[in-house]
């Protein structure tokens, strides 16, 4: 007797062994607490917003909202014209959108995890392309090819071109070389502010990127988690695609998605909320409404979160303070890389650091001597120097080849935790360097 064969897809999602899950399994195995195992792993890997956690702690805490009977009953599963109503509402305010967004505009899904998903199902036949700059966001391949099938397709920018707009010259060449194989591309995924590198991308390049999408009639999806945590602001703005006025000047507005949630900005990770502001496709907009039953969220998360979003002073306020300890904890994470000689990319926005790690600290793991000739990073070394970090150092930093860098020995610093755990990631990583 033999079992029946499972499909494609589920054969896929079985064989798949994610190294990076590995390594958080093995963080969450040992992690950090002050009072109960202060020498467990720090995590400085994940990008959570520790600086406003106790401020969030107090302020839900103080809400008086017990459960009632409705609670126990299924809710609105794109999410409460009330909750829709209060997130468009913080959209107007803070991310000065052209025309005003309204809640019918949004879907609210369980994290944009599941909003990404959702968009990869709509845009992509199974197979189809998703171009991604890289490096990037190393959930996306998860996101997109797990369940949807469709092909996370990393376009290898070098650093130093990140900011400019001879870059798209690289999308073209694998629009042709995708096509060459019998492939199509169907949507252009964008972080900005970009993970990991916390950058932002000028108005110029943003430009030719919805050019280079126009011309191929693919989807921009422009996930702005990220929107929120700027804190440098002698850096190119960051300007959500909601602002633009001359959009359609550029491409059919219609091709256009904007992504956001509360993980980020809002420090609220646990709470798996996001959603898909499309205020210009009435087609993909019914498309996602259609998806929304499998995103349900809680009836009592939904209301919850509605009184704590109706508080717009407190929302506004937290959002400064975030943006000021953000601020803070960058500049001393970057003022030890500048001490230590350490290269990195400056960020103005979000909760990490990109940064190589000296090839010293390699040699120093491996027992050579620092100047141990034709040392040079390599994928192995890499993987090497992170399980190095957790186990000798109790430090949690993924990898750059988790992000998709063509480039090895880089990492990324999350500086966005607790004053006190920052102090204590610096110390333990200037002891590896």
């Amino acid at each position: 007797m033999t079992a029946p064969e499972l499909s494609t897809g589920g054969q896929a999602a079985a064989e798949n062994k994610s190294e990076l899950f590995k390594l958080f399994a093995k963080l969450m195995s040992n992690p950090y607490n002050k009072d109960t195992n202060p020498t467990g792993i720090i995590n400085a890997g994940v990008a959570i917003n520790g600086t406003i956690k106790d401020l969030l702690v107090s302020k839900l805490n103080s809400l008086d909202t017990p459960f009632v009977a409705s609670d126990l009953e299924y809710s609105v599963p794109q999410g409460t014209p009330a909750l829709r109503g209060e997130i468009a509402a913080a959209i107007n305010r803070h991310f000065a959108p052209a025309s005003d967004v309204g809640c019918d505009d949004l879907v609210v899904t369980n994290g944009c995890t599941t909003a990404i998903e959702m968009l990869a199902f709509a845009t992509c036949e199974p197979g189809d392309h998703i171009l991604v700059p890289a490096p990037l966001y190393l959930a996306l391949p998860v996101d997109m090819g797990t369940r949807a099938r469709a092909k996370m397709t990393p376009v290898h920018v070098p650093l130093g071109m990140v900011g400019e707009t001879a870059q798209i010259e690289f999308f073209e060449h694998m629009v042709a070389e995708i096509a060459g194989h019998g492939g199509s591309v169907k949507a252009l995924f964008l972080m900005n502010p970009n993970n990991p590198l916390g950058i932002t991308y000028p108005r110029a390049v943003m430009r030719e990127f919805l050019r280079f999408a126009s011309r191929h009639n693919l989807f921009v999806i422009s996930d702005e988690i990220y929107a929120l945590s700027m804190f440098r602001h002698n850096a190119a703005p960051f300007e959500s695609l909601l602002s633009w006025a001359d959009l359609s000047d550029y491409i059919d507005p219609a091709a256009v998605v904007v992504l956001h949630g509360l993980s980020k900005d809002f420090g609220l990770n646990g709470f798996r909320i996001g959603w898909a502001v499309v205020p210009w496709n009435k087609q993909l907009l019914a498309a996602l409404l259609a998806y929304a039953p499998f995103a349900f969220i809680p009836s009592y998360t939904q209301r919850l979160l509605t009184q704590l979003f109706a508080d717009h002073r407190f929302i506004d306020s937290m959002l400064e303070t975030s943006q000021a300890n953000l601020a803070d904890n960058y500049a001393d994470a970057a003022s030890f890389l500048y001490v230590h000689e350490v290269e990195f990319v400056q960020a103005s926005g979000g909760h990490f650091i990109w940064f190589r790690m000296p090839i010293s600290a390699c040699a120093k793991m491996l027992g050579h001597s620092n100047d141990a000739p034709e040392l040079t990073w390599t994928r192995e070394l890499e993987y090497q120097m992170t399980l190095h970090l957790m186990d000798e150092y109790a430090l949690y930093m993924p990898p750059g080849q988790a992000f998709f860098s063509s480039d090895f020995g880089w990492f990324r610093f999350t500086f966005a935790i607790c004053r006190e755990e920052l102090d204590i990631a610096l110390k333990r990583l200037e002891d590896a360097l």
